[in-house]
C-alpha cells in the first residue's frame, strides 16, 4: 500500500500542491492526536515499508515501463474509482457533480479505451472536478474528524475518514469486502498492481514532504488534516 493521502486522493487531478497546499510547519493548526505515541510507531513502520520495500519496487516499475504506459495505467485505475466519486457526490446531493462523474466515466471507458486515455478531457464541459469520497461527505454533513490516526500501510487518516475509507471500499465493486473478484489470487493481483501503478507519484510526494520537514510525522499530520478540511470547506 501507499499512503492513504494517496488512497483518498489518488486521482490525477491532485498534485503535490493539491495534497498539501501551502502548509508550513509554522502554521498554527490544532489536530486532536491522543494516540500520538502509537501513531508515531506506526508512522515509522510505514516509512520502512514505503522506503525499503515500495520504493525499490516503484523504481523498478518506472525503469521498465514507458511513460505513456505509466500514464495509461494510472488513468485506468483512476477511472475505476468512479463509484466512490459518484457516491461521494450523491451523499452530498451534488447531482451535477454526480452526473459529470458519470459522463466522464462513460466517455473515458468508451472513447478512452476502458479508461486508459482521459478522453473526457477533450470536451470543455467535461473537465474534471475535485474528487469526492465518503469521508468528505461525512465532513460536509458536519461530522467532526475525530482523533488523528496513522493506519498500517495506508498512512494518515482520522476516525471519520477511517469509516469513510471502509465505505469507499464497500461501494467499489473491485475492492473487498464486496468485490466482484471472487478468486483471492486475482484480488491480490489487482490490489498489488494498483498499488504499484500509483506508487511513483505518491512516493515522490511522501519523500519530498519528509525531506522538507524537521518532523515528518507532524508535517504529514497537519498537511493531511489541513487538506481534508480545505476540501470539505470548499464544498
Amino acid at each position: 500500500m501507499v499512503p492513504v493521502v494517496a488512497v483518498q486522493a489518488q486521482d490525477d487531478f491532485l498534485s503535490e500542491e493539491d495534497l498539501y497546499g501551502d502548509f508550513e510547519e509554522e502554521t498554527v493548526f490544532t489536530v486532536s492526536d491522543p494516540f500520538e505515541s502509537v501513531n508515531r510507531v506506526t508512522f515509522k513502520f510505514n516509512d520502512f515499508v514505503y522506503m525499503k520495500i515500495m520504493q525499490p519496487i516503484s523504481n523498478g516499475y518506472q525503469k521498465v515501463t514507458p511513460d505513456p504506459v505509466e500514464r495509461g495505467a494510472s488513468n485506468f485505475f483512476t477511472n475505476l474509482g468512479y463509484p466512490v466519486r459518484l457516491v461521494g457526490n450523491l451523499l452530498q446531493l451534488e447531482l451535477k457533480g454526480a452526473w459529470l462523474e458519470t459522463e466522464r466515466f462513460a466517455v473515458n471507458t468508451t472513447l478512452g479505451i476502458v479508461g486508459v486515455r482521459r478522453a473526457a478531457d477533450q470536451f470543455e464541459r467535461l473537465q474534471p472536478i475535485p474528487p469526492e469520497d465518503i469521508g468528505l461527505a461525512f465532513g460536509a454533513w458536519g461530522v467532526g474528524s475525530g482523533p488523528y490516526l496513522v493506519l498500517p500501510f495506508f498512512g494518515p487518516s482520522n476516525c471519520r475518514d477511517l469509516v469513510g475509507l471502509v465505505g469507499d471500499r464497500a461501494v467499489n465493486p473491485l475492492k473487498k469486502p464486496f468485490s466482484l473478484i471472487e478468486d483471492y489470487q486475482w484480488q491480490f493481483t489487482y490490489d498489488a498492481t494498483e498499488t504499484i501503478v500509483n506508487s511513483p507519484k505518491l512516493l515522490d510526494i511522501y519523500t519530498q514532504l519528509k525531506e522538507g520537514s524537521i518532523d515528518p510525522y507532524s508535517a504529514m499530520k497537519n498537511g493531511y488534516e489541513q487538506k481534508r478540511r480545505s476540501m470539505i470547506e470548499d464544498e
